[in-house]
């Protein structure tokens, strides 16, 4: 199999040696100095051979070049002679190898896709290790060559200090961003949800640039990307207020769009829908619809702002996602946490509950250690429901909780989030568990 460069300019003589130790190496010039410098100088390399003439000579190819034998054509010529070739190769010839254009600058057209052309620019490939140099400081690495060369690919290193450390993947979870492979201690390991990141994990992950980009100031500084990890833009329906600019001013998205949401509908843009308590004694409620309809974040307004304290119900089947959640929604407000955990009296825990105490621990003293906000775990013996609107009569101002899309309470069955939603008069946050991924 062989390889054939068109043009001798800049970079030639060494891509010529890189190339010829795993192919033959056919290079194509015009006669001239240029020609007889570049042979002078790679004498030494046995499988070159040089092939005199202009690369857009249809007779060239036809008769002077085996292009069975042929697996890649490399270009180093401008774009317009470039195109010229490719047209031929493809067209002409039905050359079906590998054909890479390397540009000054990036082109710009629908042909290059057209005669599968792959594109390498000095700009993207100098951009990309730069990043790596002054961005990534040996934490976070963005390949030169591979996909798009727009940042849908990095790969991000897992410190000790790391705000993602020990934490699953599905409380790393941002939409339209996916963990490929995880790398550890020499092994490969396929991501699953419940798997804990440890230190010196190195994750590839791929998606789309401006969420990567979330997703690396998340793990590796602790940034705040709520609602931004579920979408960009804000649903306000029919809410005004005090407590609506409030909200507005600490949440950043793309753009707040103000609706009646007479129907509720899920959206992978909508990052946070803004509600007002409504109650109809045939319609149901406000968060009726959000436990039957919504798949993204929601928060409730009940003019109890601003959010000093805020107390997490523990009490849930959605906690992975709830956590997280509400940690990065109190660090927009400068809120103190506090997460409530109601349990059967100490000497009839469960071993589930005991394991779920446990894991709650862990989790306050993560956070504790790397992200910038006050937070205390609280147990209670009793019905949860009950012992949680006891304490909310204290000195709270926002409930969160989480709960699973379609479910609700039922007359012989209580779901805890939902009683607890419905009952409660303080404004509340609604975390839905959903994979995020599409």
């Amino acid at each position: 199999m062989s390889i054939a460069l068109l043009g001798l300019g800049r970079y030639v003589e060494e891509i010529t040696e890189i190339v010829s130790q795993f192919s033959d190496v056919i290079v194509v010039e015009k006669e001239g100095e240029k020609l007889r410098n570049f042979l002078e100088k790679e004498k030494g390399i046995e499988n070159l051979s040089v092939v005199p003439g202009s690369a857009t000579d249809l007779e060239l190819w036809k008769d002077k070049i085996n292009l069975e034998e042929l697996e890649a054509v490399i270009s180093f010529l401008n774009e317009e002679d470039t195109l010229t070739i490719a047209r031929v190769l493809r067209k002409a010839f039905g050359f079906k190898g590998t054909f890479i254009f390397v540009a000054k600058e990036r082109p710009e057209g629908k042909e290059f896709k057209e005669l599968k052309i792959e594109l390498v620019s000095v700009p993207d490939v100098l951009g990309n290790i730069l990043k790596n140099l002054l961005k990534g400081q040996g934490v976070v690495k963005y390949p030169v060559g591979i996909g798009l060369r727009k940042g849908e690919v990095a790969e991000v290193l897992i410190t000790e200090s790391s705000p993602a450390t020990y934490m699953r993947l599905s409380e790393l979870r941002l939409r339209n961003v996916r963990v490929a492979l995880i790398y550890r201690e020499g092994s490969i390991i396929l991501p699953r949800t419940d798997l804990r990141v440890q230190p010196n994990d190195r994750l590839l992950i791929v998606g789309e640039p401006s969420q990567i980009e979330l997703f690396i100031n998340m793990v590796t500084k602790g940034v705040p990307n709520f609602p931004l990890k579920w979408g960009v833009k804000g649903i306000a329906c029919g809410v005004s207020g005090e407590e609506f600019d409030y909200v507005k001013e600490r949440v950043k998205v793309r753009e707040w769009i103000e609706e009646d949401c007479s129907q509720l509908k899920a959206s992978e843009e909508v990052g946070l829908y803004l509600l007002q308590d409504e109650r109809s004694f045939f319609g149901g409620s406000t968060v009726d619809r959000v436990f039957t309809e919504l798949r993204s974040p929601s928060l409730i307004l009940r003019g109890s702002h601003p959010y000093e304290n805020i107390l997490v119900s523990a009490n849930t089947d959605a906690l992975g996602f709830l956590l997280p959640n509400a940690v990065d929604f109190a660090r927009l407000f400068g809120s103190k946490v506090f997460i409530l955990f109601v349990t059967s009296i100490e000497k009839m825990m469960t071993k589930e509950e005991k394991e779920l105490l446990e894991s709650l621990k862990n989790f306050v003293e993560r956070m504790r250690a790397t992200e910038n906000v006050e937070i205390k775990l609280m147990r209670k013996e009793g019905n949860p429901v009950r012992e949680t609107l006891k304490l909310l009569k204290g000195n709270f101002n926002l409930l969160a909780v989480g709960y699973t899309p379609g479910r609700k309470s039922g007359f012989f069955s209580p779901y805890t989030p939902h009683v607890l939603a419905r009952k409660t008069k303080l404004s509340t946050l609604l975390i839905p568990e959903v994979y995020l991924e599409r």
